[in-house]
């Protein structure tokens, strides 16, 4: 069993989730000199993603990494949101106000990026490993972890199927789960995880065509829709539309099946490269919609795709866990919070939790830190995003604030890429700011 782990140092933290939040923490932890383990219950990694930017804030927390510069050569910068309606511009935000550009990245190319950063420091992904068990006991985490392959089965029909090929149980310091919505090392806190907010419907569409974007992404009101308009690598850009009032029976039914089940599925693709509903077979994705869209919302985008190359109902939940851990065991991440695509903000306040708890347990676990250190990280976070869910304040016009704008604070507010004072800026450029 002890082939499962490298055996020449002992594993002091272990990482549930191998996406951009998991990652960057493990590597967070390994620099700091912590033993630290990687477990994901997917095949391979993510092949397609939808958290696609990062914010100036993070690229500053690459920074100290050393892979900055990595991620702004496969990036494509975006400097403005423009806020737009259907009939053209209104507003626009200088991103670069709160350091650098938005910088617009596949998640796949940062994950990779991650993970060879990671086996650089002699740190391998353990993929197709599930956390099967794990439980807080004497001061430690007690965990057992499943390693999985495929097997053979059948006489007359011949298939394959995912079996235990080799488990082990341990106990380690500490595990940090980066694990997702379906969190298992949330559920096994114990922790609630209620929806704040009814959860929104996009249908995507990405494809290549002569935007005109330069250097922009596009919010575009409508009275009751949000849209979005990425411009992504490689001369192409990805349109989210929002669908108010739309319910997917699909999605419905398996939200139900796993709040009876307590667990998700095991193993397929990653989760980031699943779809809501039917893929693109259903209705609200065929090519006639997305002119549709475009013609009714925002008909002075003239681009055409020759091809729409990807296409995907998304469904955002929001959420907010009532806790962010407790002990040895701590979340960050879409495993402690959910929110809609626009801002890209649980991904990128993910690396900043990820970053916070290496931060903490290093010093604990290396310098004989105070482990109350854990808790005013619970109490920091939850504030922050209680904050940006508009469960505390919300945004508010000022005198500056244009009448068009005065009733879209709470629409603005989850899709500005930034937390805390820069957020504060950003929202002052159009005559907004926080309520206290």
């Amino acid at each position: 069993m002890e082939a499962m782990f490298k055996k020449d140092r002992p594993v002091e933290a272990l990482v549930v989730g191998a996406g951009p939040v998991g990652l960057f923490t493990a590597l967070s932890l390994a620099r700091r000199g912590v033993g630290v383990e990687v477990v994901d219950t997917g095949i391979w990694p993510c092949q397609h993603s939808y958290a696609l930017a990062l914010h100036p804030a993070s690229l500053a927390l690459l920074d100290e990494l050393g892979l900055k510069q990595q991620v702004l050569e496969r990036a494509y910068p975006v400097r403005q949101l423009g806020l737009w309606d259907r009939d053209g511009a209104r507003a626009s935000i200088d991103l670069t106000s709160a350091g650098d550009c938005l910088a617009v990245v596949r998640q796949d190319v940062l994950e990779e990026m991650l993970e060879s950063a990671l086996a650089d420091l002699g740190v391998k992904v353990s993929w197709r490993h599930e956390v099967s068990r794990i439980e807080q006991v004497n001061g430690a985490v007690s965990v057992r972890v499943d390693r999985f392959e495929r097997e053979s089965r059948g006489y007359i029909v011949a298939h394959t199927e995912w079996v235990v090929a080799e488990s082990k149980e341990f106990e380690v310091p500490f595990v940090i789960g980066a694990d997702g919505h379906r969190s298992r090392v949330r559920r096994a806190l114990n922790v609630d995880f209620p929806e704040v907010g009814p959860p929104l419907y996009f249908a995507v569409f990405e494809f290549s065509a002569d935007s005109g974007l330069d250097g922009e992404t596009r919010l575009v009101f409508g009275d009751e829709t949000t849209d979005v308009l990425w411009p992504l690598p490689g001369g192409a850009c990805r349109w989210s539309f929002h669908l108010p009032g739309y319910t997917d029976e699909h999605a419905e039914a398996l939200k139900n099946q796993l709040l009876k089940s307590g667990f998700g599925y095991f193993p397929t693709e990653r989760e980031k490269d699943r779809s809501s509903g039917g893929g693109d077979s259903l209705p609200v994705l065929e090519e006639a919609r997305l002119i549709e869209y475009v013609r009714a919302r925002a008909p002075w985008f003239t681009a055409r795709p020759a091809e729409v190359s990807w296409r995907t109902l998304v469904r955002f939940e929001k959420r907010l866990a009532s806790r962010f851990g407790q002990g040895g065991m701590w979340l960050a991440g879409d495993a402690a919070h959910l929110t809609g695509p626009a801002g890209v903000q649980s991904m990128n306040l993910g690396l900043f939790e990820g970053h916070d708890l290496a931060l903490n347990i290093a010093n604990i676990l290396k310098a004989g830190g105070q482990w109350d250190s854990l808790e005013s990280f619970n109490t920091r976070w939850t504030q922050v995003w209680r904050e940006l869910q508009g469960l505390t304040g919300g945004l508010e016009p000022t005198g500056n604030c244009p009448d068009w704008l005065k009733d879209k604070g709470g629409r603005l507010l989850p899709c500005l890429p930034a937390f805390g004072d820069p957020l504060r800026a950003l929202a002052a450029q159009v005559g907004l700011r926080l309520k206290d």
